[in-house]
């Protein structure tokens, strides 16, 4: 098969790390060619010179993405496609403003359009409200018009999006840690020295204000009023947006964004893992942190359960109170940590692994192929 591997409107956030791992595990499958259509995102990761000559890349950077940029997208892209000629374009995150020739199987990853109970939509004003409904409406236009098959990541999510899209061709592949965790190289140090009695959290994420990272400080110094000052947390976000939404504070390091192969080394220098998010469709940091065997804490929401179970302590979405009571807690207790660790290690096996995740694409593309020969 010739299969388009379509990344071209992608340019930041935890969607880059899955089509990262997806790209470089196709590398097993020699019998297909690949046409890697390369957005700024994945750019900054990609090391062409790994793969081989079954693989070809073209480069693109449409910039900021707004509804008069979706017609350029589509115009380009349809002249590459028409000079490629693919069987079928794989967009694991979408929508991809591309209306194709060839099947195509796109990604869903937007939560906040079928998780309308998250604290975060509640907390929107009308105005912002009625911008989201607008948004969306677009979205789920582009989603109808281009997607042959819709992959999402969890099981709860393919409910509500076969009700969303109004759709039965919804696949669910689940995401994991990518294979930089399995054989990953120690980096130089990205954190100053840490005491022996510091608990450090990371939280390697982009900022969005559904991930609501404003309660970091917030929580810090509710833990300094009650006399406890030896908790740190370290953070992944443009200088800019670090200024903007966090601001300085002394027990908060930003070390800016990382590249997906520096992450486990960035995680080797803490001791747990700490995510506010007020919505996801899944969130790579559960298995990374489960595999680099770091306790987790993260905000008691539906979808949080479903993809940690029972490896991770759970605090009460924005409720600083109680996510202090929470870190309190971990920190003090070193059994609780253990045995968050050794569930995180068989939450593990519930998911894909990169290569399943991969052959699970592969098979997918093979189904569509086959169907519309036979049309």
């Amino acid at each position: 098969m010739k299969i388009a591997i379509n990344t071209s409107h992608q340019r930041f956030g935890g969607a880059i790390q899955v089509a990262l791992s997806f790209i470089n595990e196709c590398r097993n499958f020699t019998q297909h060619e690949f046409f890697v259509w390369v957005g700024p995102g994945v750019r900054k990761s990609l090391v062409q010179d790994e793969f081989t000559s079954n693989f070809h890349f073209e480069h693109f950077d449409f910039g900021a993405i707004n509804l008069q940029k979706t017609f350029e997208i589509n115009r380009t892209m349809q002249e590459v496609e028409n000079r490629v000629q693919p069987d079928v374009i794989i967009a694991t995150s979408g929508p991809s403003y591309f209306h194709s020739k060839a099947p195509q199987i796109i990604g869903y990853n937007l939560p906040l359009y079928i998780y309308p109970e998250s604290p975060f939509i509640k907390g929107l004003s009308a105005y912002s409200s009625f911008r989201r409904y607008l948004k969306k409406k677009l979205h789920f236009y582009f989603f109808k018009r281009d997607a042959d098959i819709y992959v999402v990541q969890t099981d709860d999510v393919n409910k509500r999006v076969r009700k969303a899209l109004g759709s039965d061709q919804v696949y669910t592949v689940t995401n994991t840690a990518s294979n930089y965790y399995k054989d990953w190289e120690k980096c130089p140090a990205k954190l100053r020295h840490k005491d022996e009695n510091t608990f450090r959290f990371v939280t390697i994420s982009s900022y969005y204000g559904h991930k609501d990272l404003e309660i970091i400080p917030k929580v810090l110094e509710i833990l300094k009023s009650r006399g406890v000052g030896n908790v740190e947390f370290v953070l992944t976000l443009k200088e800019e947006d670090y200024q903007k939404y966090i601001g300085f504070h002394g027990q908060i390091q930003n070390v800016g964004p990382i590249k997906p192969p520096e992450c486990p080394s960035l995680y080797s220098e803490c001791d747990g893992m700490f995510l506010p998010t007020l919505a996801e469709c899944f969130s790579a940091s559960y298995p990374e942190a489960m595999i680099m065997e770091k306790p987790i804490l993260t905000t008691d929401l539906g979808f949080a359960r479903s993809i940690c179970g029972d490896a991770a302590l759970f605090y009460e979405p924005k409720n600083a109170e109680h996510a202090a009571d929470q870190i309190e807690r971990l920190i003090e207790d070193k059994d609780l940590q253990g045995d968050l660790i050794a569930k995180g290690k068989e939450q593990l096996k519930t998911f894909d692994s990169p290569q399943e995740r991969a052959e699970k694409y592969i098979n997918l593309c093979e189904k569509l192929v086959i169907e519309s020969h036979k049309e």
